[in-house]
């Protein structure tokens, strides 16, 4: 069974159509917008939750470095990820994000870039994960390493998932 949070999305489709809203809302001055969407590529490109990607933009702006250790939101107990600043994303490009992230709570930002997905893509942001897990098994990489990046506890989710999303390759093959 497919979950409902898998919404098929192409990951390469995806994110260029992030960097096609990023210009767009750069050039308009749209900054708020602007901040959601780098906040959504982030995400994308990490295979992280919502909340740890806006954590990580916040962390890149004060760092100055292109990785940066999140904390795994889901998990009780302290557990720090590894996030990385898509490559065609500079410091520079973040600058306008910082005003942002400022001016509301993480709770209120991250319901704003919820509703932004929705509305602007018609996606929910979880399904920006799925779709970095889709395409991490496309390109041939194992579960059990798919389940460490994105850090599921739990390698039954990546199995049933990747198994089904592998299953149906197969009976659309045949």
């Amino acid at each position: 069974m497919v979950r409902s949070w898998d919404l098929g999305l192409e990951y390469k489709r995806i994110y260029r159509l992030l960097l096609t809203k990023i210009r767009a809302h750069y050039k308009r001055r749209g900054f708020k917008h602007y901040t959601y969407s780098i906040i959504l590529l982030i995400q994308l490109r990490n295979g992280a939750r919502v909340s740890e990607a806006i954590e990580a933009l916040k962390r890149f702006i004060e760092s100055g470095e292109r990785k940066v250790e999140v904390r795994v939101r889901k998990h009780k107990n302290p557990e720090y990820r590894l996030m990385v600043l898509p490559r065609e994303l500079s410091h520079k490009d973040l600058l306008p994000c910082r005003p942002i992230l400022q001016e509301v709570s993480e709770e209120k930002l991250k319901k704003r870039i919820q509703l932004y997905a929705r509305r602007e893509l018609g996606i929910n942001t979880h399904s920006l994960r799925y779709a970095f897990i889709t395409h991490l098994l496309k390109k041939g990489i194992s579960p059990s390493l798919i389940a460490k990046i994105t850090h599921h506890r739990n390698l039954n989710y990546i199995l049933t998932y990747t198994q089904q999303k592998t299953a149906n390759k197969i009976l659309e093959e045949l």
